[in-house]
Formats: structure tokens, C-alpha cells, sequence
């Protein structure tokens, strides 16, 4: 087995043995990492290698949108709702100009966010419940570790 193999094989374990609290941190994680390589790309002037991390990251904060439990999750859950579909504006708008200022932008909202979710994720290892709002996130289709 070639070592990419074995580290793919160890991440798809990690996915589905993470708490729905550790897996929205991994997407958050994923989201950061994609967007952050596709500034790079951008400024090196690779634009495919741009757009498929730019659209990886896209999927991931739809999943994590397409989760959202609006019913239980209530004021949190719209305020998220609405944020994402920000984010996602964003990122449209920085890929389609090549600008790399609107990712650098959600970069931060993600950051941010993945903070907070980090946090509840320490608490929950202590014995604390998921909060009203999310349904536990789907692993991934694609392997988290494809990298442009």
C-alpha cells in the first residue's frame, strides 16, 4: 500500500469515528485549508487548480448549510443559514474575478467559526449535548485529504 493510501485509509477512519461535532470541525478545517491553497494557486496564476479547490470548498460549506436543522436550531441555525449563503456569494464573486480578497474573507468568517465549534467539541468530549441545529453531517464524498 503506497503511503498516500495509508493516509487516506487513516483519515477515512477519523471521519467515521468523529462525533458530529469533530466532523464539523473537520469540514470547517477542510473549507480553511481549500481556500487558503486556492489564494495561493491564485497568485501563481494556476486558475484550474484555483477553481477545484475553490468549488471543493464550496461543497463543503453547502453541506454544512444543507444541514442545518432550522426547526430545533432556531435563531442560531437562520443566522448560520445566512451566513453561509454569504460566504458561498463571496467566494463566487472572489473566484469569477480571480480576486483573492473575498476568500481571504471567508477564510476569516470560517476561522472564526471553526473556533467556536473546536470549543464545543472539547466540551462535548467532557459529556455535553450537540446543539439544536445541526443533524449530523454526511462523511464526505471525495476523500478530505484531495489536495490541487
Amino acid at each position: 500500500m503506497l503511503a498516500t493510501q495509508k493516509i487516506q485509509a487513516y483519515r477515512q477512519n477519523d471521519v467515521l469515528q468523529a462525533s458530529p461535532t469533530e466532523l464539523v470541525v473537520m469540514l470547517y478545517d477542510r473549507a480553511i485549508l481549500n481556500l487558503k491553497v486556492a489564494c495561493d494557486r491564485l497568485r501563481e496564476g494556476h486558475l484550474k487548480k484555483k477553481g477545484k479547490l475553490v468549488c471543493q470548498a464550496v461543497d463543503i460549506i453547502a453541506e454544512l448549510q444543507a444541514v442545518l436543522d432550522k426547526d430545533r436550531g432556531g435563531e442560531i441555525a437562520a443566522k448560520l443559514d445566512q451566513l453561509y449563503t454569504y460566504m458561498l456569494q463571496r467566494i463566487t464573486v472572489g473566484n469569477y474575478e480571480n480576486d483573492p480578497a473575498p476568500l481571504a474573507e471567508v477564510i476569516r468568517l470560517l476561522e472564526e467559526l471553526q473556533q467556536g465549534w473546536k470549543g464545543l467539541a472539547q466540551q462535548m468530549a467532557g459529556g455535553a449535548q450537540m446543539p439544536a441545529g445541526y443533524a449530523k453531517p454526511a462523511a464526505p464524498a471525495r476523500p478530505l485529504n484531495s489536495r490541487a
